[in-house]
Parts: C-alpha cells; sequence; structure tokens
C-alpha cells in the first residue's frame, strides 16, 4: 500500500505544467518561444533575445475585484388565498363602496343563505338563472356630493307630481284620484306595503305530495323574504306580521283539476270555484282578521303542475274580506319543465306576482321586441320585469315605500342641480327627482347602485336612469319608456338595455330638457337639469 502511493504521488508531480514548478523572473532562461507564465502577480512572456529565449520583464496582472456571494433566493410558489365570502345580512355603509362582486343577476352566488343553497342549485340548473335570494343591504353613510345643489324646498310641493291616472286607464302606474271608487279599491290592494299581513293557506289533497313537515318549516324562507324586502324598502318604517297555521289543511278532492293557470285571470271560473273550495276548508282552522294577503302553497315535494302560481281575487272568509290571494309552486326542487312557468318559482317573483294580482303593477317590457327602434319601454329593468331587480322609485313613491319628503318635484323651467341617493339604499334623504310635464306625464330621475334587489348589477350598470311616464299610453306593458343614452350598445350587458344609465358627464335630451350628471360617488348622483 505505502509503495502504490508513493508512485501516484510521483505520477502527480510530474504530470503539472513545469512552468508551474519553477520560479520565473526576468532575463531567466524559457525553452519555447511565446510561452507565458504567471508568478508573483505578473505575467511573463518567452522572447528571443541575443539568440538567446528568455522571460520578459513581465506585466503585472490587475488584481480581480472582489464580487459579492450572490444571495439564491428561493422561488416560491403563492399559496391562494380564498376569497373571503361576503354576508349579505349585515347592513354596509355607502362609504365603504359597494360589493360588485357579481357581473349580472343570472349568476350564481358563491355564498348563498343556507336555506337556498338547494334552490339556488335546481333553479340554476333548470333555467340557467340564479336569480335574487337576498338582499344587499346598505345604509347611506356620511359621504356627500362636493357640486353646489339647488335648495331643496324650492322642489317640495310634491302634489303637482303626483299624476293621476285617467278613468281610461287602470294599469297601476300613477296615483289614483283621492274619493272615488277606484281609489278606495286600489287601498285595499296597495300590498305588499309598509305595514302588511301576509297570511300562508297550506293545504294539502289527494294528488298532493303528503305533509311532513310544518308549513313554517317549508316556507318561511320564501315568506321571510317579502317581509326581509317589505321591512329593508320602508324608508318610513314598517310593519310585517306573517301568520301561518301548525299544520296543512285537508282539502276534498284533486287540486290539479281545478285547472289553476298563471295566465288566466283571478275571475276565471277554475279559479273563482277554486278560492271558494279554498275557504271553505280552511276557515275554521285559520282566524283572517286583519289579513292584507292570502297566499296558498302545498307540501313541499308536490309537483309543479298540481299547484302553480295564479291570482285568486278576494277571499270572503268568516272573519271579513282579505284583499286578495294567490297560489304559488311548491317548494319542488325536481321537474320543472311539467310547467311552462315554472320559472316563477323563486321569492323575488313571489313580489312580482302579488304585485300583478293586487295593485295590478304591469310589466314594463313594451313591445317585447326588444329592440331601440320599437317600444321598448324599460327594457328588461325593474322588479316588474324578469330576474332583474326591484321596484322603480315611481313605483316604491305610489306604493308609499318612498315618502313624499323623498321626492323633489320640478315644476319650473329654470336650470336646477339636484342630488339623489341611490333608490335601493336604507336613507331618508332625496331618491328621484320628477319633472312634470303634464297633468298625466312626468320625467323620473333615479340613482341606481347593487342595493336592495339590485345588489347582482354589475358595475358598468350604475348611474341614473332616466324615463318618462306617460299615463295616456293605456296598452299593457306601456306608460314607461327609458331614455337612453347614444353612446351604449343596447344588445351589451347581462339584460336587455343593461347599460341605460347615465354616467358623469354624460347628458340625455327629452321633451324639451337637457339631463346631465355632474358628479356621482357611493352617496348616488348629482344631476343637472336645464332647457
Amino acid at each position: 500500500m505505502k509503495k502504490a502511493l508513493t508512485t501516484l504521488l510521483a505520477v502527480a508531480v510530474f504530470s503539472l505544467p513545469i512552468n508551474a514548478l519553477a520560479v520565473v523572473k526576468a532575463g531567466a532562461t524559457c525553452t519555447k518561444l511565446g510561452a507565458t507564465s504567471t508568478y508573483a502577480g505578473k505575467k511573463y512572456t518567452c522572447i528571443k533575445s541575443a539568440k538567446k529565449l528568455v522571460w520578459n520583464k513581465g506585466v503585472a496582472i490587475p488584481a480581480p475585484k472582489a464580487t459579492p456571494n450572490k444571495v439564491q433566493t428561493p422561488v416560491t410558489t403563492p399559496v391562494p388565498t380564498a376569497v373571503p365570502l361576503i354576508d349579505y345580512t349585515k347592513v354596509f355603509s355607502t362609504d365603504d363602496g359597494y360589493l360588485n362582486e357579481f357581473s349580472g343577476p343570472c349568476q350564481l352566488d358563491r355564498n348563498p343563505p343556507e336555506q337556498w343553497k338547494d334552490f339556488q342549485a335546481y333553479y340554476f340548473g333548470a333555467f340557467r338563472c340564479a336569480g335574487q335570494l337576498r338582499l344587499g343591504k346598505y345604509s347611506l353613510g356620511n359621504q356627500r356630493p362636493m357640486t353646489v345643489i339647488s335648495p331643496k324646498n324650492n322642489y317640495d310641493k310634491v302634489d303637482s307630481c303626483k299624476i293621476e291616472l285617467p278613468d281610461s286607464s287602470n294599469l297601476g302606474i300613477g296615483f289614483e284620484r283621492p274619493g272615488t271608487g277606484r281609489y278606495n279599491y286600489k287601498e285595499a290592494v296597495k300590498y305588499p306595503a309598509p305595514n302588511t299581513v301576509i297570511q300562508l293557506i297550506p293545504i294539502y289533497a289527494e294528488d298532493t305530495a303528503t305533509p311532513n313537515k310544518s308549513p313554517e318549516e317549508e316556507y318561511s324562507k320564501y315568506v321571510n323574504f317579502l317581509k326581509d324586502w317589505i321591512e329593508y324598502s320602508s324608508d318610513g318604517g314598517s310593519r310585517v306580521e306573517i301568520r301561518y297555521p301548525d299544520k296543512y289543511i285537508k282539502m276534498a278532492g284533486r287540486i290539479s283539476d281545478y285547472g289553476l293557470l298563471h295566465t288566466n285571470n283571478w275571475d276565471t271560473p277554475e279559479h273563482k270555484r277554486f278560492n271558494r273550495d279554498v275557504v271553505a276548508a280552511v276557515d275554521s282552522s285559520i282566524n283572517f282578521s286583519g289579513a292584507n294577503i292570502g297566499i296558498i302553497v302545498a307540501p313541499g315535494g308536490t309537483a309543479l303542475d298540481v299547484i302553480k302560481q295564479a291570482a285568486l281575487g278576494p277571499l270572503m272568509t268568516a272573519e271579513g274580506r282579505v284583499p286578495f290571494a294567490t297560489s304559488q309552486y311548491s317548494d319542488t326542487y325536481s321537474n320543472p319543465n311539467r310547467t311552462i312557468f315554472a320559472n316563477l318559482a323563486p321569492p323575488a317573483w313571489w313580489l312580482h306576482e302579488l304585485y300583478h294580482a293586487g295593485y295590478g303593477l304591469e310589466d314594463h317590457y313594451g313591445d317585447d321586441k326588444k329592440d331601440i327602434n320599437s317600444e321598448y319601454g324599460l327594457g328588461w329593468w325593474s322588479l316588474i320585469n324578469p330576474t332583474t331587480g326591484d321596484l322603480t322609485i315611481w313605483e316604491k313613491w305610489i306604493l308609499g315605500f318612498t315618502q313624499d319628503s323623498q321626492v323633489q318635484c320640478k315644476t319650473d323651467t329654470d336650470a336646477s342641480i339636484h342630488w339623489i341617493a341611490p333608490s335601493s339604499v336604507k336613507t331618508t334623504e332625496s331618491k328621484a327627482v320628477v319633472i312634470r310635464l303634464s297633468s298625466t306625464k312626468v320625467i323620473v330621475l333615479e340613482s341606481i347602485r347593487a342595493a336592495g334587489l339590485y345588489y347582482k348589477l354589475p358595475k358598468a350598470s350604475h348611474g341614473v336612469l332616466v324615463y318618462v311616464v306617460d299615463l295616456l299610453e293605456t296598452k299593457r306593458d306601456y306608460g314607461m319608456k327609458l331614455v337612453l343614452p347614444t353612446n351604449r350598445d343596447p344588445a351589451k350587458g347581462p339584460f336587455f338595455l343593461a347599460e341605460a344609465t347615465l354616467r358623469p358627464g354624460e347628458s340625455v335630451k327629452s321633451n324639451g330638457l337637457t339631463i346631465t350628471v355632474l358628479e356621482s360617488g357611493n352617496f348616488g348622483d348629482v344631476i343637472k337639469v336645464e332647457r
């Protein structure tokens, strides 16, 4: 082993370059012309001098610059963090902005209320539209516009803006003349309203599912949605009472034999017969005293073609007259194609249909051609149009949700500047400018934000809605019409005319007036009106 190690060391030494073993200095003999060697910080070159090969004087080699050691930064993959879920049961301040997490009213809610999770999955799967299953609750914060506005008390005489429906119209888009028979009738059916008593009427029959839960267990989520919306929408306060019997009440025969149909009027013979037979079956079990609305339902799981959504007129009970009633689809998450109107099952549609059946609000589709060169009405805006959002501020004023003190009534011809808060935000500040054009025609200015039933509106839909109310238009679905900006694509957005709102700096002209948005913010919009 020792001999082998000695041999290896010898090989290693004699393998090194000769120049590396010798001391190099200027003038010393070298063996190969042009060879170089470094020693003691100099580089020497072998040159020929007087016929001999010698090392030259050498050239100093610059000292290398110190280079700091590089620190290797480890590459890390960011861990995705969960997007925080929004608790819509809270009331938010507009000072913090609006929670614009949706692209349109049909988008799925990532965090639906627990009681609506199954319904959302069923409804979206059946109709590709999730609809509204909650509210976006906001109170008006402390932020205010910077623009100087005209004194509000110049526009607080609101009676002249309460244009009254002519006798030729019964569309529910104007005020009624006090003291008339129609006024008294409309006051009796002006529900849902800030003060409302809702009576649930649960029945079962041969062709329904067998009850295995209480009516409140199955339908409280629907009726509480109505209550929540009424209370939130009532800027002047409210009192809502919901009454549930303890159990479903047996009705003789088959409900499907009545042929209830959404498109039939309440006075259709089959609807009137069903009305009478329901009262006969339940009157001894339910105290109807003071009820404003009756809602008839069957046990959850009942097939959708057994009991459909239908208007049923007033109920004549032992305790007196209930102004009107409707039937609603059962709490059923299957077979939506068994009836063509199963899409009316969500709670926002309950509201929509109650206003048809009671006060007689009409749809605002116009001719339903979705053509801006035709009679387009309000497009698909408002609760009284499909899937989109809230009642218009004009309708809220008629129904008593918006107070007289929240309306600025403009009757003069002077230029004026007005601030209005968003129509679906809780506040007592002004929410509408109503410009009187005649005894039957007004222009309404309304501020829109993603609040209330509009909580799914994308930001591109925020702004000022400008629309004309014309009571001389007496055809169904007519009488309310948007004034559209000229720089918009009517097909753009998640629904027809989704971007009809005016944005800051934009104007529209209507009936000899120019309406311009001067300033916008979380507080709403500032608008200039001039001739």
